[in-house]
């Protein structure tokens, strides 16, 4: 029975000692990094959640024309900016640090300053958006 409980605590420490459950680790805390800079904290903390805004004239709105104020709409597009703009960086590191052909590095680089481009644009975007009121 002893010999059956260290067989089995030794194959979990290989477990956790192995490069896959590193990588792992590694992913789960960058989503929770991007999850919190990204507003969830405000999101489970505020007392009024507001999930969308609803205009008058039928539209709608994510973002809402307040600094101190935040929707649950918005921190998911955020979330997703964000997370683009992570695995635009984590591209062009691959690119860099392991070339393989020139041609792969070639679309991986123009891949990763794609995303790039298009997370900064929608961030700028959000940002914009917060101080433009409807009318």
């Amino acid at each position: 029975m002893a010999s059956r409980r260290r067989s089995t605590l030794d194959k979990v420490i290989r477990g956790l000692k192995s490069e896959t459950f590193e990588k792992i680790v590694i992913v789960v805390l960058m989503i929770l990094a991007i999850a919190f800079v990204s507003g969830v904290t405000y999101s489970i903390s505020t007392n009024r959640p507001i999930s969308i805004i609803f205009l008058r004239g039928g539209g709608m709105r994510i973002f809402v024309w307040n600094m101190l104020m935040q929707t649950h709409a918005e921190t998911i597009v955020i979330f997703l900016y964000y997370g683009l703009g992570v695995a635009a960086l984590l591209l062009y590191t691959r690119a860099i640090s392991r070339p393989s052909d020139p041609r792969t590095t070639k679309y991986m680089l123009f891949f990763s300053f794609l995303l790039l481009l298009l997370a900064s644009v929608g961030l700028y975007n959000a940002f914009v958006q917060k101080f433009i009121t409807p009318s």
